[in-house]
């Protein structure tokens, strides 16, 4: 009888053995593996509203240490003008966005010069006659370098192939552009916004945020905004956003909001 409870009582061990090897794994897995609420933005927050004919980007002015509490600046711009009709709005890994929008505007900045373009770096050439006819401006028109399409791509292979080395890039983009109309059309250039995630995925959107705050912002978005959007409605719309996260939000920002709109004439700062 002795001999029978010990034949059972190893059986059972060994049955279970198998069966605690495998939950040790998966929950050391799980700990390896990203939460699905994890954001490369983390308590920063970027904004992306499209509009009838322009878009509207807005996003915090605080940058924090690198997986930390504190703030080492609150006078951040984080929404770079890449060429004449896109704009970038980044937030994440200090390094990681610097390294991805110093790219991104060199490669702009590349294809100009390949199209006949002046470069985005250089201001106006004198061409040695006097007036105004003698003066080539960067800036001005889109009909040729990189379209915001391009750039989401580019962007979006940058943080793909990112993710398969030692080093993936922390970063979320909000990309905005002014298309320019077939040539045969005599319409305006119509805005574009794509959302890009620290996974690689890319979206084209007609709005979207990123960060922690899009919990709050998200359901405001929805609700708000309509197809055609007057600027002074997404300005407001925008503001609605920001004046949540202050009064919901567990972090606020000690400085007001950075909001830049883009449309056929360029980039400029707005005040809420």
């Amino acid at each position: 009888h002795t001999s029978s409870s010990t034949h059972t009582h190893n059986a059972k061990m060994s049955f279970h053995h198998p069966l605690l090897l495998l939950l040790t794994l998966t929950l050391t897995l799980l700990t390896l593996i990203p939460s699905t609420t994890s954001n490369a933005a983390g308590t920063e927050t970027l904004i992306g509203i499209t509009g009838k004919n322009f878009i509207l980007l807005g996003a915090d002015s605080t940058r924090g240490s690198s997986g930390g509490i504190s703030l080492t600046s609150s006078t951040a711009d984080k929404i770079s003008v890449l060429s004449p009709s896109t704009v970038a709005a980044a937030a994440g890994d200090a390094a990681d966005v610097d390294a991805i929008i110093s790219s991104l505007e060199a490669h702009c900045v590349i294809r100009e010069y390949e199209d006949g373009m002046m470069g985005r770096d250089v201001q106006c050439v004198f061409h040695g006659s006097s007036g105004s006819k003698g003066i080539t401006r960067s800036g001005g028109g889109s009909g040729g370098g990189l379209d915001v399409t391009s750039i989401a791509h580019l962007a979006r292979s940058s943080i793909a192939s990112s993710l398969r080395s030692s080093t993936p890039l922390q970063i979320n983009l909000l990309l905005a552009g002014m298309v320019p109309p077939p040539s045969s059309s005599s319409s305006s250039p119509s805005p574009k916004l794509y959302w890009l995630d620290e996974y690689g995925a890319s979206q084209c959107i007609k709005y979207g945020c990123h960060g922690y705050g899009s919990n709050f912002m998200l359901s405001i978005l929805d609700r708000g905004f309509h197809k055609d959007m007057e600027m002074d409605e997404a300005l407001e719309l925008m503001k609605n956003c920001f004046d949540q996260l202050k009064g919901r939000y567990v972090i606020n920002n000690p400085q007001k909001a950075c909001v830049k709109i883009l449309d056929e004439n360029g980039c400029r700062i707005l005040h809420l």
